[in-house]
């Protein structure tokens, strides 16, 4: 769960494009449905007195299936894991590695120095979607949002929500000024 600062409210939450997604799990699905096939087929060339090697080759598919079911969830896991929180005072990076792993990182948007946008290739062109890189002054140098969907409005976003809370933090300092003098 992410713990939020007194004060600080969530402006948007970005995942990786659904494309991505799909040409993760296709390959996967697709090659479930060929062994079934292949199973059935095993299945249909063995005598019908065998039934001990019939059980063998379900038994076969059943656990290749499973075997399939769990890469499938472990992407998926992976997936809607792996999110970007932007906030009116900082950014909140979560990486899901694997099942087990993890790494929170965030940086202040105060701290934005340069957002770098790379599309490489045809598909993320058509489809919309790409690496935004947002460099900052801190320990992390750049931080990578990967297959984001929609850069160009992730980057506006980002940019707008780092002036807004520069010009805030600018007008807090002048009216504790105001008030010192």
């Amino acid at each position: 769960m992410i713990a939020f600062r007194e004060g600080e409210n969530m402006l948007a939450l970005y995942r990786r494009h659904g494309l991505v997604l799909a040409a993760e799990i296709v390959p996967i699905v697709l090659f479930a449905f060929v062994l079934i096939g292949v199973g059935f087929f095993a299945m249909g060339q063995v005598p019908d007195d065998s039934a001990p090697l019939r059980a063998l080759v379900a038994l076969g598919i059943l656990v290749f299936l499973h075997v399939f079911w769990i890469a499938l969830f472990i992407i998926l896991a992976d997936f809607f894991l792996d999110v970007w929180v932007l906030t009116d005072q900082r950014v909140i990076a979560i990486e899901q590695k694997g099942l087990f792993a993890r790494t929170v990182s965030e940086f202040d948007l105060s701290r934005i120095q340069d957002v770098t946008i790379e599309v490489n290739g045809i598909i993320p062109t058509m489809f919309n979607y790409g690496n935004l890189i947002a460099r900052t002054a801190s320990e992390h140098e750049s931080f990578v949002f990967k297959q984001v969907g929609s850069p160009h409005e992730v980057k506006d976003a980002l940019i707008q929500a780092s002036t807004a809370q520069r010009n805030s933090a600018l007008a807090a300092i002048a009216k504790h000024a105001q008030v010192s003098i």
